[in-house]
């Protein structure tokens, strides 16, 4: 992390000393947006080659500019996850099947607004405020002969070390929300194109759902077990991965 924020800043040395060079009169053209343009990025790692969406939630996120120095930012992300595993061995005597079936849904919305400053030509230093909710939703059914286990609100991974079991809780499903100060800033290279890193101080609360576990079998009775956590509180500050690569149009 700290290496990648050491490229930004040598990149955005480089090209500043380049626009120092530039004389700025009234005659150049604008390179940052203005008045009612919209903007999209990516984030992009150099040291893992990686591009991913522009922040460690892998939202989409877009800005509409309502001023030339205030913009409205909106972010959003769906992440579906489907998997089923079955091993069928209906032969002999000792016939076996076993199916595990697991999803799970994640959502993420944000929502914020952005105070750009005068800085340079081409520089744009910003700071603002967000709002963010997600929630997660898991579920997961398995069936091994003549038994099954159901389970509501996350999935149940059991496995074996020895003659010792062990079972644990995964993809638990959750409600966050929260609030997000931050700073960063916009250096363009080219009219509608820039690039940027951006940070931020986040307090959160996450509600943790029950995980309910039910399991049936011949003869045995259905039982009901509850697994879940309430709740917790995140408070601190993030540098988002990778540098920013975005455009306005």
């Amino acid at each position: 992390m700290k290496s990648t924020l050491l490229v930004a800043i040598g990149i955005f040395a480089t090209l500043a000393g380049y626009a120092q060079t530039t004389t700025v009169g009234t005659e150049q053209e604008a390179l940052k947006p203005q008045e009612k343009r919209i903007s999209t990025e990516l984030n992009v790692n150099p040291f893992n080659g990686q591009v991913n969406l522009n922040n460690s939630l892998n939202q989409i996120k877009l800005r509409y500019f309502v001023k030339n120095d205030v913009a409205l930012r909106f972010g959003f992300n769906v992440n579906r996850k489907d998997t089923v595993a079955s091993v069928n061995n209906p032969y002999g005597p000792n016939g076996y099947f076993s199916r595990d079936d697991r999803k799970s849904t994640q959502f993420a919305l944000n929502a914020g607004i952005e105070k750009h400053f005068t800085g340079t030509r081409r520089l744009s230093p910003y700071i603002g405020l967000d709002l963010t909710y997600s929630s997660r939703s898991a579920s997961q059914q398995t069936d091994n002969n003549s038994s099954s286990t159901t389970v509501k609100n996350g999935w149940y991974v059991s496995t074996v070390s020895g003659n010792v079991v062990y079972s644990a809780v995964q993809q638990a499903a959750y409600t966050r929300y929260g609030a997000s100060v931050f700073t960063g800033f916009d250096f363009y290279i080219a009219k509608h194109f820039f690039f940027g890193y951006e940070l931020n101080f986040t307090l959160s609360k996450t509600d943790w759902k029950n995980v309910e576990i039910t399991q049936t079998a011949t003869n045995i009775p259905s039982t009901n077990s509850n697994a879940g956590r309430s709740s917790s509180v995140n408070f601190g500050p993030t540098l988002l991965n990778g540098i920013r690569i975005g455009y306005t149009f």
